[in-house]
């Protein structure tokens, strides 16, 4: 070997290594930009951090702040983050989920992040001690008043925060109510007269956050009395309780019923796939509530920073745009699902007025409903516990029973037997704040009042 090469020869070692390093890099580099065409998802995949969410919400909700907090992430020079969704049912589910948690893990529970629900889930896991504070930026912060008709969109101290806002009524079928003759529903107690016995949807409210809002929202709205009275008359006309409340607007767009409990995220959404000429949307006037729909932080959260970062987007411009905007209309809309759901900032309305399906500004509504979200928080089980015993469980024999009193006078001692409510406001109250917290005292209450039900029911169909 000639001495010059010999003494060249490390250089061209060098040279080459260098090269084949060039190559390797550029390879991978297309490897992973075919990959990524193919699965948009594997740079958060490969990601060493991972923000774990427990939420009530859909697919479109989970998938769109997904994408859109990745990709403010990288526009701030930010690596993408893997975000775990945790399903472990309805909002009566999560609550006791993150309840049994912390009982088992009083520090954390290996998750970041509450995400939908309403607010009085979030009022009492914050009595509970059982969330974090969060500081949200003052430029996002001071654009989101702090109540809308009395009712909170965060708490003061920074324990949660409204993501969205939510509106509850009645979703119906125009074409099934004009062919059966039925009235169209504009308040709560229309769906209670006799025509739409078997017409009438609503989900379970022990499995549904929303329904759960919807059912206190009448007994607040009517008072007590009243309002349990018409929640009576209006089980008798339900076809049957489903499982979750995204199943009433299907069957209403189908036919199998004919109005339901909706709230205004799912009315919406279903009346831009099937059209406004088929379906309606009545938010009774002076009967119903604007209420936020909460995200927080939980105690302990493992990820606690990027979950800051995480809900301080979704209450930023950007991430209210996602919520409010028809999906590939203007930069920053929603991609694959349109959401329709309202946001928590008022200037929001009108500067996106034409990109939203829905046209009212919510803060602009008169409400005459004095509606106290603490009383709603306080009841919420022993309200799930007592409308299932009474009502869910024994549905069968609550719609036969209806059936045979509906169209009596309200004097018939048969029909004020049906309509008879099994506990005063405020001995529930008494019982929600001491007693029910004793599981074997709460086992007793909730078999005494399945039996008066069945014996109410029972005498009623013997007559």
């Amino acid at each position: 070997m000639p001495n010059k090469f010999k003494k060249n020869l490390p250089k061209i070692t060098t040279a080459v290594f260098i090269l084949f390093i060039i190559s390797a890099v550029s390879f991978l580099n297309k490897f992973a930009k075919d990959n990524n065409k193919k699965n948009p998802t594997i740079s958060v995949a490969e990601s060493a951090e991972a923000l774990t969410i427990l939420s009530p919400h859909w697919e479109g909700i989970r998938v769109e702040f997904q994408n859109a907090f990745n990709k403010w992430r990288v526009a701030n020079r930010k690596l993408p983050v893997k975000i775990i969704w945790i399903n472990v049912g309805g909002t009566s589910d999560i609550i006791k989920y993150i309840r049994s948690s912390f009982k088992h893990s009083p520090h954390g529970i290996d998750a970041d992040i509450f995400f939908g629900g309403g607010t009085e889930p979030y009022i009492t896991l914050a009595r509970e001690n059982l969330l974090s504070k969060t500081k949200i930026p003052e430029n996002i912060i001071s654009n989101i008043p702090s109540d809308i008709f009395g009712q909170p969109i965060y708490d003061t101290n920074g324990y949660w925060y409204g993501a969205a806002l939510s509106g509850f009524g009645i979703l119906y079928n125009k074409i099934v109510t004009e062919k059966f003759d039925l009235p169209t529903p504009k308040t709560w107690k229309d769906l209670t007269v006799p025509t739409f016995r078997t017409w009438v949807g609503s989900a379970d409210l022990r499995k549904s956050g929303s329904t759960h809002m919807m059912y206190e929202i009448i007994l607040q709205a009517y008072g007590w009395k009243t309002g349990m009275w018409t929640i009576t008359a209006l089980a008798g006309n339900i076809r049957a309780f489903t499982q979750s409340a995204s199943t009433v607007p299907k069957d209403i767009a189908v036919g199998e019923t004919a109005a339901g409990l909706c709230i205004d995220q799912y009315a919406w959404s279903t009346m831009e796939k099937v059209g406004g000429d088929r379906l309606g949307f009545s938010l009774p006037k002076g009967l119903t509530v604007v209420t936020a729909d909460g995200i927080a932080k939980l105690k302990g959260a493992p990820q606690e920073e990027i979950a800051t970062e995480f809900i301080s987007f979704v209450l930023s411009e950007a991430g209210q745009k996602i919520w409010m905007l028809k999906k590939n209309t203007i930069p920053g809309s929603p991609e694959k699902f349109q959401l329709n759901k309202m946001p928590v900032w008022p200037s929001l309305f009108a500067k996106y007025k034409k990109y939203t399906y829905f046209t009212e500004n919510p803060f602009l509504w008169k409400s005459s409903v004095k509606y106290s979200s603490p009383k709603s928080s306080a009841r919420w089980g022993i309200l799930n516990d007592y409308i299932g015993a009474v009502l869910i469980d024994p549905h069968k024999k609550c719609a036969d029973a209806w059936a045979k009193v509906c169209d009596f006078p309200e004097t018939n001692p048969l029909k004020k037997l049906f309509l008879k409510n099994l506990i005063s406001e405020s001995q529930l109250m008494n019982f929600a704040t001491n007693q029910y917290h004793d599981n074997r005292w709460r086992a007793k209450l909730l078999s005494k009042w399945a039996n008066e039900a069945r014996i109410k029911y029972d005498i009623i169909l013997k007559n």
